[in-house]
C-alpha cells in the first residue's frame, strides 16, 4: 500500500490576524536546479503559509552543511532574542549530491550533531525529477543519468541551467516519492542504504506540504 503524504501540522490562529509562515532554508549544492525547483513547489503546495529561503550555490557537502549550521544558529539566535513563538517555525536542510565528493559521512554526522536536515540524492538531484517520469533501479553515473533525463525532460538542459520543468512534473509528486521509497527500502534491506540510485529529497518537499495544509 502507498504511503499518505504526512498530515497537516495544526497551529492556532487568531481570527483577524496574519498567519505566521513556515521558514524552510535550504542551503543548496546547485545554483539552479534545487532552488528554482523548490520555489516552484513551495508556490503550488505551500498555499502562501510556507516561505523557502535559499543558499546556493553553496560548495561541496561539509562546506554545505557548515554553512545550514550557521543559518541555524543565527535563526535559533534571532528567535531568542525576539521571543516571539513565530520565528521559532523552521528548519534548516543540506540539499546536496552524493556525487564523487568526499566525506559525505562526515558530512551527514554533522548535520545530525547540529540538527540540521539532509537531503541527499546519489548521484544527483536528476533522479528524482527522472522518478516523476519513468522508473530507474540501476546504478548510474551522474552524466549519464543527466542524458537520461534529458531524452524525457525536452526542456532540461545538462550543459547549462539544468533547471527542471516543474510544468512537466508537477502533478507526478506522489508517484516520484513511491518510487523513491521504494529504492530506500530496497537499498536498506540489502544493507547498504543510500546506494546509488536514491535520495531524501521528498523528505524536505513532505515539509513543505505539511505545513502548506
Amino acid at each position: 500500500m502507498a504511503r499518505q503524504l504526512p498530515k497537516s501540522r495544526s497551529i492556532s490562529r487568531k481570527l483577524g490576524t496574519k498567519s505566521p509562515k513556515f521558514l524552510i532554508i535550504a542551503v543548496c549544492e546547485g545554483k539552479n536546479t534545487e532552488p528554482e525547483y523548490l520555489k516552484s513547489f513551495a508556490k503550488q503546495h505551500g498555499n502562501g503559509l510556507v516561505e523557502v529561503e535559499t543558499v546556493a550555490p553553496a560548495g561541496a557537502p561539509v562546506t554545505i552543511v557548515k554553512k545550514a549550521v550557521e543559518r541555524k544558529k543565527d535563526q535559533d539566535a534571532k528567535a531568542k532574542k525576539t521571543a516571539n513563538s513565530f520565528d521559532t517555525l523552521f528548519e534548516v536542510w543540506a540539499v546536496f549530491d552524493v556525487d564523487e565528493h568526499p566525506n559525505i559521512p562526515q558530512a551527514r554526522d554533522m548535520a545530525k550533531a547540529n540538527k540540521v536536515h539532509t537531503a541527499i540524492s546519489n548521484p544527483c538531484i536528476e533522479i528524482w525529477a527522472l522518478w516523476h517520469i519513468t522508473p530507474h533501479c540501476a546504478h548510474i553515473h551522474r552524466h549519464d543519468l543527466q542524458s537520461k533525463l534529458a531524452s524525457v525532460m525536452p526542456n532540461y538542459d545538462p550543459e547549462h541551467s539544468k533547471q527542471f520543468d516543474f510544468e512537466q512534473i508537477k502533478n507526478d509528486f506522489a508517484v516520484a516519492r513511491r518510487r523513491a521509497e521504494r529504492q530506500l527500502a530496497d537499498h536498506e534491506a540489502s544493507g547498504n542504504p543510500f546506494a546509488n540510485p536514491s535520495t531524501t529529497f521528498y523528505r524536505l518537499l513532505d515539509k513543505i506540504i505539511e505545513n502548506g495544509t
